[in-house]
């Protein structure tokens, strides 16, 4: 049986970041970690704490974790 435990979203959600997109997605092999990527997400942020407003870095990509 499957149920839903939480919920994982990107802190800066848009419209065309293709957040989950096409093979993003990981698990971990004990389930404990999961990466999602966001092939279209033109935020400048790197590392945490990164300024995630500023989208002028066309497709750069980005990772959640």
């Amino acid at each position: 049986m499957w149920w839903q435990t939480g919920y994982f979203k990107a802190s800066n959600p848009g419209v065309d970041d293709i957040f989950g997109g096409e093979d993003a997605v990981s698990l971990s092999a004990d389930g404990h970690t999961l990466a999602v990527g966001a092939s279209g997400e033109q935020s400048t942020a790197t590392g945490v704490g990164g300024v995630e407003t500023d989208d002028t870095a066309p497709n750069a990509g980005a990772v959640y974790v």
